[in-house]
C-alpha cells in the first residue's frame, strides 16, 4: 500500500532523514519513532503530498501521492493534529460532512459512541476538552477505511483508556485490511501495534 525508496529531506543545511526505506503492505503497521525535531511529521507529510521530498520516491496504492486526485484522497485518511473545524457544526454534523466528502454515509452516534464520546454528539468541537477532541478526530479518520491510515501522535491528549481505545482501534484496522503508518513517542503503543519500527535519529 505505501513503499518509500532512498527518501531525503532537507531543511536548509540541516538533513532530517535520508537513505530511508519503508514497505508497508495491507493488514500491517509501522511505527515512525524519534526525538523531536528528526522529521517524523516531515515525513508524513511528503507522505500526503503537503511536502516534498528532496531525493528518493514515494508510492501509495501503485501512484505517487497526489493531493490532487480524488482517487488518492478517497485511499488515505490522515490525523495530523492540524485538523479544521467548523465552528457552528456539531460533532455528528461534522462526521457526516467528512463521510460524504468520501462518498459514504456513516452512523455518526454509532461512530462516536465506539470513541466513548457518545453523549457529546451534538456538541460543538471547541467546547470539547483536550481528550475528547482528540478521541473525535482520530474517531473520523478511523470511521473513513481507507487503504492507508496516517497518525501522527495519535496519543496525544489521551489518559490511559484513551491510549488503550486507540490501541484497539489500530490492531482493528489492521486486521481490517488497512495499513497503517504512525509517528509516535508511545512506548506502548509502538510495542502494541507496529510490526516494524523505524528510528529517525538526529
Amino acid at each position: 500500500m505505501l513503499t518509500i525508496r532512498g527518501a531525503c529531506r532537507r531543511i536548509g543545511m540541516q538533513t532530517l532523514f535520508h537513505d530511508l526505506d519503508i514497505d508497508l503492505p495491507r493488514g500491517r503497521c509501522v511505527a515512525v519513532v524519534g526525538p523531536n525535531g528528526v522529521g517524523k511529521s516531515t515525513l508524513l507529510r511528503c507522505v500526503l503530498d503537503e511536502d516534498v521530498l528532496d531525493e528518493g520516491s514515494i508510492s501509495v496504492d501503485g501512484s505517487a501521492p497526489d493531493d490532487r486526485s480524488v482517487g488518492f484522497r478517497r485511499a488515505v485518511a490522515a490525523e495530523l493534529g492540524d485538523r479544521a473545524v467548523f465552528f457552528d457544526a456539531t460533532l455528528a454534523e461534522h462526521l457526516r460532512l467528512r463521510a460524504a466528502s468520501y462518498g459514504l454515509s456513516v452512523d455518526a452516534h454509532a461512530v462516536l459512541s465506539d470513541a466513548g464520546i457518545g453523549d457529546l454528539a451534538d456538541r460543538y468541537p471547541h467546547t470539547l476538552s483536550t481528550g475528547q477532541r482528540q478521541r473525535f478526530a482520530l474517531s473520523s479518520v478511523f470511521m473513513l477505511r481507507t487503504g492507508l491510515l496516517v497518525l501522527d501522535e495519535p496519543e496525544r491528549g489521551l489518559d490511559a483508556d484513551g491510549q488503550d481505545w486507540l490501541a484497539n482501534k489500530v490492531l482493528d484496522a489492521a486486521a481490517a485490511d488497512r495499513a497503517i503508518l504512525i509517528a509516535t513517542h508511545s512506548e506502548t503503543l509502538t510495542a502494541r501495534c507496529a510490526d516494524q519500527t523505524l528510528e529517525l535519529t538526529r
